[in-house]
């Protein structure tokens, strides 16, 4: 999984001498703070130097869309860069106009699209010229970038976004002494956003869905896998969004999802660096504590029915052969949450591991190998997932009975007390880079409280792997890798199209 700590390696790497005096468990450091609100704050103190992380992430992502309205999380990401009534634009209350009969023209033209072929082609000829006109005058009032070159001017760095399926985070590293300039700057775009340009930055994601999936055979690949992976729960919707819905989103859609979605109680917010605890907890009071936006109903999530037996799905593309493979597993505080990452460490980390060393090294069935137990998300159950780029002449039916052959071996032989060794030491020193910086620190922390609602989850998951048995893992094997719950999905390279030999003339 992406987000897993040790904490023997956490105070281990935040009492060296070389980076830290204070020598307290990092249970006993990390600073709670719940407002009234309900935000949740994290404040982890780290002078070694005079910077500081600052990371906010929602407990929303397109988990949480419909049928319908799909990539309006990701749509929403987009915007929080646009500012807000005060940033980012030159006259917000005349803007604010213009915004307002954009919508509703461009929701005029998607009514008439709607017809099809009953359209009429010249009203909305007129209502493409009059949107036209309407975003000319609306871009007159855009202060373009202004957040980014207000942080960028005081030092700042990392200033970006990202959305899963279960979440959405925003992350900016700054000096320390610049704190209250991101406090400034965030509580007023997530209290106060301004979804302008929304149809201009709608055309950049439908863009970015034609690189990332439509053109791309990986994308195409993976987003067909969990089509059939998932046949009810919302993980089986991609996060960027259907094509045809990103066609028909509106602000007003975006609107309805944020006051719905993004409620304080939905927010984590950690700051690990050069900092004072009970100044950053101050701070986020004063400009974080006057939200007031009441905790809404949430969609009800479609629960994923049990798999009846093994699900298959071929895609045709111009690109080399592809096999992806996955099977469920249970989402935390199941047991097998932990133990499907120790069963993908003794699988696929490291050059000795069973499956480099029978599929890439002695047989030489493949040139790429990577393995994901939390694809594509970890709140609900995710799937353990092979990703396999078969080598010339072996084809994608023989990677799966060569993998099929080695998951069997874990589950009827006993595995090694060394490789047991090898699977805990590898979880640890896997991680231990994220613990040298302000950064990795923050992202795990507001991760973990985020998705587990707990950032101790760090703790317990590293006492459970220190735990697991090779007995443990053969038992979770044979629970996971079952074959009436697998999924596969296969890339196959298409044919070119011959051209048509011209009949010759009498």
């Amino acid at each position: 999984m992406k987000f897993k700590l040790s904490a023997a390696l956490l105070s281990a790497a935040l009492i060296c001498p070389s980076l830290n005096a204070d020598t307290a468990p990092l249970e006993k450091r990390v600073v709670e703070h719940t407002l009234a609100n309900g935000i949740k704050l994290l404040v982890l103190e780290r002078h070694f130097s005079p910077t500081v992380s600052c990371r906010m992430m929602f407990r929303v992502g397109s988990v949480d869309e419909v049928n319908g309205k799909t990539g309006l999380a990701h749509m929403f990401e987009h915007m929080m860069f646009k500012g807000t009534h005060t940033m980012g634009t030159r006259d917000y209350a005349a803007e604010s106009a213009v915004l307002k009969k954009l919508d509703e023209q461009h929701r005029l033209l998607d009514t008439e699209k709607r017809k099809g072929p009953a359209a009429d082609q010249t009203l909305i000829s007129q209502l493409i010229d009059q949107l036209r006109a309407l975003e000319e005058t609306a871009n007159s009032y855009v202060v373009p970038n202004e957040m980014w070159q207000l942080y960028e001017r005081e030092g700042g760095s990392s200033l970006n976004a990202s959305t899963s399926h279960d979440w959405t985070q925003y992350t900016v590293d700054l000096p320390s002494n610049k704190l209250p300039l991101w406090a400034i700057l965030d509580s007023d775009r997530v209290k106060n956003p301004v979804f302008r340009e929304f149809y201009s930055e709608r055309e950049v994601v439908k863009e970015e869905r034609r690189m990332r999936v439509d053109t791309s055979p990986d994308g195409l690949l993976l987003e067909r896998f969990l089509n059939v992976a998932y046949s009810a729960h919302p993980y089986r919707m991609p996060t960027i969004g259907w094509e045809s819905d990103l066609d028909h989103l509106s602000m007003a859609d975006l609107e309805a999802f944020y006051h719905r979605y993004y409620t304080p109680d939905q927010l984590t917010i950690a700051i690990v660096g050069d900092i004072k605890a009970d100044e950053v907890i101050a701070l986020v009071e004063k400009y974080f504590g006057d939200w007031k936006a009441p905790p809404m109903d949430r969609n009800w999530i479609t629960e994923e029915p049990e798999a009846l037996g093994p699900k298959k799905v071929t895609v045709m593309y111009e690109a080399e052969p592809q096999l992806v493979v996955g099977y469920p597993v249970a989402p935390w505080p199941d047991p097998d949450h932990v133990l499907a990452d120790a069963l993908s460490n003794l699988l696929a980390s490291g050059l000795s591991s069973r499956l480099h060393q029978a599929l890439i090294e002695r047989r030489k069935m493949l040139s790429g190998l990577e393995i994901y137990t939390d694809y594509p998300g970890t709140r609900y159950s995710p799937q353990f997932l092979f990703y396999m780029t078969p080598r010339y002449p072996y084809t994608n039916t023989d990677i799966l009975k060569a993998l099929e052959a080695e998951l069997d071996k874990v589950k009827k032989d006993p595995v090694a007390d060394w490789e047991t060794e090898k699977v805990r030491s590898s979880v640890e020193m896997s991680l231990l880079s994220t613990l040298q910086t302000n950064d990795g620190l923050a992202d795990t922390l507001v991760a973990a409280q985020s998705i587990y609602r707990d950032w101790r989850y760090i703790l317990r998951y590293q006492e459970q792997i220190g735990k697991i048995t090779g007995a443990d893992l053969q038992a979770a094997a044979r629970r996971i890798f079952d074959p009436q719950k697998q999924t596969v999905a296969m890339l196959e390279k298409k044919a070119p199209v011959k051209p048509a030999r011209e009949k010759p003339k009498p």
